[in-house]
């Protein structure tokens, strides 16, 4: 629901009118007639809109001295119906806060003036008041969520807000954009990359992923070693990628003893339209013909644990989960160079075989500083 629909609600306000204006003879029974004759009158005014005539009534009303601590609060509750009435939502906000304030209501009328000050407090501009009050007397209530979210934007109280919405089990779309743009606009770039990453894991789209992408590629933490892994991640949360990068990691994949990988980045290239055609369609013919040759290729084993994992994932690529073994194994073996990305790269294999499960719990159990663990938290959010 958008503010401004939101805000409708509470043309509710006609209720709070009612509080007196529908139970005039109880109130003009308690007053005295000094006082209840022009508060009656004000009703009067108040119902035809003539705000002007209300308030010379009111006034009358309030000259009267000696007021009783009910006719007081009666004449607050007329003062308050009239400033909202006329659209004066800074004194309008400032009277319900009086009237709540005044010990004279019940639980239930409480709300009811906490609902309307909350709401003229925002169409007031005064954004730190309506927090005060919703968090106040209106918590975990459902129906002030826009406005408190709003608000917590409004302040630029991007901490508040990024709090509110981590709380919840599964926090709305559009909570999460606003989210991720108070913490842009603020420039907090930590914190709207985990607002992007939430929106990546409950809301995920290619346009989310290519936000997440974006903004992960740009930190410095992240080795060069990891391109190929990274590109893997883009090609499978089905973010486009331009005629370079296919060829480029083709060759990479190639060039790393992965011919079956190669040929799977070059398959989707091709099929994306991306690759075989322009000026440089020949070229990349040509590689493709080279990634083929090297598939039907015997490639020899050497008996170290790279080469091992190497096999392995290159039997993974190329349809067959045997491979997974003598990944599993190189890694237990305590001989690689870089073990956290190994992990990494396991738990992408078991993701390839359809093993998700056991690529879940590889991706948590991966680390480092070299940004394989970041990455494998993002492997973690792919659906």
């Amino acid at each position: 629901m958008g503010i401004k629909s939101f805000l409708l609600l509470f043309f509710k306000k006609e209720v709070l009118a009612c509080l007196f204006l529908c139970s005039a003879p109880a109130y003009a029974d308690a007053l005295r007639p000094a006082i209840a004759a022009p508060l009656q009158a004000a009703e009067r005014y108040l119902s035809e809109g003539e705000y002007g005539m209300a308030e010379k009534k009111l006034s009358q009303a309030e000259a009267v001295p000696g007021k009783s601590a009910d006719e007081s609060f009666t004449i607050g509750q007329v003062r308050a119906a009239i400033d909202s009435g006329r659209h004066d939502y800074a004194a309008a906000a400032s009277d319900y806060a009086a009237l709540i304030g005044s010990g004279e209501l019940g639980p239930d009328q409480v709300s009811l003036m906490a609902e309307a000050e909350a709401s003229d407090d925002y169409q007031a501009g005064d954004y730190g008041g309506a927090i005060r009050t919703i968090k106040a007397y209106l918590p975990g209530d459902p129906r002030f969520t826009p406005i408190l979210l709003q608000s917590y934007l409004k302040t630029n109280d991007c901490a508040a807000l990024d709090a509110y919405v981590s709380r919840q089990a599964r926090p709305a779309e559009a909570n999460l954009q606003m989210a991720a743009y108070c913490d842009a606009t603020t420039k907090n770039d930590a914190a709207y990359q985990a607002m992007i990453e939430k929106l990546v894991r409950y809301y995920p789209s290619p346009a989310y992923w290519t936000q997440l992408l974006g903004l992960a590629q740009s930190n410095p933490a992240f080795s060069d070693q990891l391109a190929l892994d990274f590109f893997r991640l883009k090609l499978a949360a089905g973010v486009a990628a331009t005629e370079p990068e296919y060829m480029d990691m083709a060759q990479t994949a190639l060039q790393g003893g992965l011919p079956n990988e190669a040929a799977k980045i070059m398959a989707q290239g091709f099929a994306t339209g991306v690759l075989g055609s322009g000026p440089d369609a020949a070229r990349q013919a040509r590689l493709k013909a080279l990634v083929q040759q090297r598939q039907t290729a015997a490639a020899a084993v050497d008996d170290d644990a790279a080469s091992k994992f190497l096999a392995g994932f290159n039997q993974v690529d190329g349809g067959n989960s045997a491979g997974l073994g003598p990944m599993a194994d190189a890694i237990r073996s305590g001989d690689l160079a870089q073990p956290g990305q190994a992990e990494l790269e396991l738990g992408i294999a078991y993701d390839e075989a359809g093993q998700r499960a056991n690529a879940k719990a590889m991706f948590a159990a991966v680390q480092g500083g070299d940004g394989a663990a970041d990455l494998a938290r993002l492997w973690s959010d792919l659906k």
